[in-house]
């Protein structure tokens, strides 16, 4: 994750001729949609993805924070930390490490204020080493998700890339095994043809199984490579399980949720139509941890169907 710098004047309209599809729009958003197909009575823990079975059933209301953005004050005051992101008004979270505590006192501060994780990022060295150990954190949790949120700089060409995903396709198997979905987020450089013209992104999915690893969609990234949102939730079709929710000013600064001009509204109404279950909010360098959850919990709860509360004033 790196920096994206101060934030710029928007300018919806002419950014609106620099990305394909309706991935940000000048104004007059749709409503959000409210139902996805195959939800309902699907178990994180069965061989079948979200929406095989046809049926219907509500978008997940609830937003979640990943805490990797509010790093900072955790490392110094996690109860107090966790306490205000409940307060806010989030209801889940998704973890970057446990700040030196176990797996069951993370979860003894996050019941004590009303918070559920249901995701935590891993690395692919876990993957290949700890794995199982992993896994049993992730149960103990409660979580219903583990992602792989970036891959080192030397296993990022074709080769090196065909091995990650095998890697994936077991630790997937192990994952759901375990009761659990494993995933992969991406950054900007997955949606960028190499020199054979594949994207890194696609290799990755098509080796995969799509029974056993999800694309958790990080939306700023998808966007800063150049990429549609729209497209790519519609080509992969209940792949995309999860998603990460930070802004994009026109100029490319990554900023809060609100502050910048991709139309997370329609992006999030086809990713509920397609199986999404949970959505992150996120922020890699905020200025304000605090000020920046707050301020994007209170514009992604204007977007998601009734039932998150905005208590962040």
């Amino acid at each position: 994750m790196k920096e994206m710098g101060a934030s710029s004047t928007l300018n919806r309209r002419s950014f609106l001729r620099t990305l394909p599809g309706a991935v940000v729009t000048a104004g007059g958003l749709g409503g959000i949609g409210r139902v996805w197909p195959g939800a309902e009575g699907w178990s994180i823990g069965n061989a079948g993805h979200p929406g095989s079975d046809g049926r219907r059933s509500q978008v997940p209301s609830a937003i979640g924070v990943q805490l990797y953005t509010v790093r900072s004050v955790m490392a110094t005051d996690p109860e107090g930390t966790l306490a205000t992101i409940a307060d806010i008004g989030y209801e889940e979270v998704e973890l970057a490490g446990l700040y030196g505590m176990s797996a069951r006192e993370m979860k003894t501060r996050l019941d004590a204020v009303g918070l559920a994780a249901t995701s935590s990022h891993h690395s692919v060295e876990e993957v290949r080493g700890s794995w199982e150990t992993t896994l049993e954190a992730a149960v103990a949790l409660g979580q219903r998700l583990v992602v792989v949120p970036a891959l080192p700089v030397a296993e990022r060409d074709g080769e090196a890339l065909r091995r990650v995903a095998d890697d994936f396709n077991r630790a997937g198997e192990a994952a759901r095994a375990a009761g659990l979905r494993f995933g992969y987020h991406n950054h900007d450089w997955e949606m960028r043809p190499g020199a054979d013209g594949v994207r890194p992104i696609d290799l990755l999915l098509d080796r995969t199984d799509p029974e056993l690893v999800d694309w958790q969609m990080d939306i700023f990234w998808v966007v800063h490579g150049g990429a549609d949102p729209m497209a790519d939730l519609n080509a992969r079709a209940r792949r995309v399980t999860s998603v990460h929710v930070k802004d994009r000013t026109a100029a490319g600064e990554m900023v809060d949720v609100g502050a910048g001009v991709i139309d997370f509204r329609t992006v999030l109404a086809r990713a509920g139509e397609l199986g999404l279950l949970h959505q992150y909010v996120e922020h890699d360098q905020p200025g304000d941890p605090i000020e920046s959850v707050r301020a994007s919990y209170r514009a992604l709860a204007a977007m998601v169907p009734a039932g998150a509360e905005d208590r962040s004033a």
